[in-house]
């Protein structure tokens, strides 16, 4: 039974999204207790994460292309899948561009609130 793209792209979303929430709760987890400002909270973080998910989801329905090509790395080994995707968004610096742009809204919160996210093709 053939697998459709629309199930392979929530699929696919899916595991972004799951990638998002663990970012969240590694970064919550590693904040000082100092910087927690009223704003540096779980729930500011989720909702950071949620935001920027959604946009990212958004962005790749509107760009089959791109979404199409981060659709292919699934089932890639991790260490592949960062390469495959450096080096798409390295041909790519237009989607590169859009992508850290739409990533910055958490790149801000984790700079504000002293917590660190995982490197990737996209910074962090």
């Amino acid at each position: 039974m053939a697998i459709s793209i629309t199930t392979a792209a929530s699929t696919w979303r899916r595991t972004l999204i799951g990638i998002a929430a663990a970012i969240a709760v590694s970064a919550v987890a590693q904040a000082a207790p100092a910087s927690a400002a009223a704003d540096c909270t779980a729930s500011g973080l989720a909702r950071t994460v949620s935001g920027v998910s959604a946009s990212m989801a958004d962005y790749l329905d509107a760009h089959p292309d791109v979404n199409n090509a981060f659709t292919k790395l699934k089932g890639e080994p991790r260490a592949q899948m960062r390469a495959d995707a450096q080096q798409y968004l390295n041909a790519n610096p237009a989607v590169r561009a859009d992508l850290q742009q739409l990533r910055s809204p958490l790149n801000e919160f984790a700079q504000r609130c002293g917590v660190s996210l995982p490197a990737g093709p996209l910074g962090g």
